[in-house]
């Protein structure tokens, strides 16, 4: 139950050599792709270079076409390949947490108490994403759409990439990272899909999760980082480096499958 800073003696507990030897070989590759000699390597370098990779990472053309372009079939499209890779974010949440402390710990479990609806069932962030899916999925069963070519390689990578670092607990340095840079950069994307919801005349109850992730991704980005790096980033080089390298894997990650599932929706037309 050690927390990150402790990640490098955190044993590994994964029995099953096969998918140990996959794990190990697919997180080697997503290494390989990042350059470790632009990441920070001090806690005063920390700060600017997030920000302006979370900046970087809020995909303004793709923004724009959801907001003004896309078509309900396209929006819906995106709705689906969305609840492939974020439908459980509040398990992820959970998983973080552990082994944390003090204003770490406190500022996770804030977070996590937002995905719980403060406590309103009805306002639990998985049932509410749940009810604009089943609307978004209706009109493209209505419209003879198929997708099941959302089961494409960057949405499961994407998807992947957060339960593997979320599920090994030597990871959580990286899933901290990654998990911050998905809030910081998440509201500009929740504001398009609200604003392209509205122009096609989406019910208000259908984006009811949309347009309250529009402000709460914005608070929770500010508080991570101060609440969950701040505290961290100092510790150790080695501990940095790892927070880095989860917000420039998911960051690359990430891209990838925006970029695809635009291709994607576009196709629809």
């Amino acid at each position: 139950m050690a927390g990150p800073e402790e990640f490098h003696r955190i044993p590994r507990l994964n029995a099953d050599p096969e998918i140990h030897k996959i794990e190990k070989s697919w997180l080697t590759w997503e290494d390989s792709q990042v350059d470790t000699a632009s990441l920070p390597t001090t806690g005063a370098e920390f700060q600017d270079w997030f920000l302006a990779t979370a900046e970087a990472h809020t995909q303004p053309e793709f923004c724009a076409y959801l907001a003004d372009q896309a078509s309900l079939n396209e929006i819906a499209l995106f709705f689906m390949a969305e609840e492939l890779v974020d439908s459980k974010f509040d398990d992820l949440m959970a998983m973080v947490q552990i082994g944390t402390a003090g204003k770490t710990k406190l500022t996770i479990a804030e977070n996590y108490w937002d995905e719980m609806g403060e406590g309103d069932l009805s306002r639990v962030h998985t049932r509410m994403f749940e009810h604009s899916a089943q609307y978004m999925r209706k009109h493209l069963d209505n419209n003879g759409i198929d997708y099941s070519q959302l089961h494409f390689a960057e949405a499961y990578e994407n998807a992947s990439l957060l339960l593997m670092y979320g599920i090994h607990r030597h990871l959580n340095p990286r899933a901290l990272g990654a998990m911050g840079v998905l809030e910081q950069s998440a509201s500009p994307r929740f504001q398009a899909m609200v604003d392209g919801c509205n122009r096609l005349n989406v019910p208000e109850d259908v984006i009811d999760y949309q347009r309250i992730h529009v402000h709460v991704d914005a608070d929770h980005g500010a508080e991570w980082f101060e609440g969950v790096f701040v505290p961290l980033v100092d510790r150790s080089p080695e501990l940095l480096q790892e927070i880095a390298l989860g917000v420039a894997t998911r960051v690359r990650v990430a891209n990838a499958y925006y970029g695809e599932i635009w291709n994607q929706m576009k196709e629809l037309g």
